[in-house]
């Protein structure tokens, strides 16, 4: 399947959110997983949500009170973003697709240097069949602090997945089964 016919199933979707299964995603760190996201998912939403629930935290220090200020802004920013610039006029590295009424389809994207198909969508369950090697990191107390309260919010679950032959192995969604693009 080439990724114009992978591209064109994916328009075909249901604007909604919905469930996509990855089979055999392999990851930069050698990992083997099967991944189940939920597709067409709102991201901006998902940042609303995680400030509602950084704010309720009580910080137990100042270490914290810090990192709880940080990483509120930071998702403050983002959604200035999203509000500001339209999805067609986002200055990054990647190309959006749209369906055949001209409407973006949520979830997938191509980076234009790679060449590499993305697919992204927040983690509901996750099965490693291999475990990979990760490599030891010295981060700061403040990265640390901002890592422990982000992992309670919901963007902590959005990932992004390179869809290629190489990468995974199959795609089902609304029993629909995918090949990678070639």
């Amino acid at each position: 399947m080439n990724r114009e016919q992978f591209v064109a199933e994916l328009a075909k979707l249901r604007t909604s959110s919905t469930f996509l299964t990855l089979k055999g995603y392999r990851s930069d760190t050698g990992e083997i997983a099967d991944f189940n996201i939920v597709f067409h998912m709102n991201y901006k939403n998902a940042l609303l949500r995680s400030v509602a629930v950084l704010e309720s935290i009580i910080p137990d220090d100042a270490l914290e009170a810090q990192a709880k200020k940080e990483c509120i802004e930071s998702f403050m920013n983002s959604l200035d973003k999203i509000e500001t610039t339209p999805i067609e006029e986002m200055d990054d590295a990647y190309r959006r697709f749209t369906d055949s009424n001209g409407q973006f389809i949520k979830g997938v994207k191509l980076h234009e240097e790679s060449d590499t198909l993305h697919l992204f969508g927040l983690i509901v369950n996750k099965r490693v069949i291999m475990p990979g090697l990760s490599k030891k990191v010295n981060h700061k107390p403040l990265t640390l602090a901002k890592n422990r309260l982000r992992s309670k919010c919901p963007v902590s679950k959005f990932r992004q997945f390179k869809i290629t032959p190489s990468q995974v192995d199959s795609i089902s969604v609304e029993n629909i089964s995918l090949l990678p693009p070639e």
